[in-house]
């Protein structure tokens, strides 16, 4: 995942970064690394935003 699929990710769902880092177990700040200064986004991330996209519970949940 770039730092252009993270944003084309938050702005497709309409998430904040507040949502986002909510909805993907991160803290607002990491969004702010990944978004604004091109932190390399982690692999648990990257996975965490496909699950959130495919409809799949937080870890820990049971499914629907």
């Amino acid at each position: 995942m770039t730092q252009s699929d993270l944003i084309t990710f938050r702005k497709r769902f309409r998430l904040t970064k507040i949502a986002t880092a909510e909805a993907l177990g991160c803290s607002q700040r990491s969004i702010y690394n990944y978004e604004v200064l091109g932190f390399p986004i982690p692999k648990n991330i990257a996975l965490a935003a496909s699950a959130f996209a495919m409809g799949l519970p937080p870890y820990g949940e049971k499914l629907k």
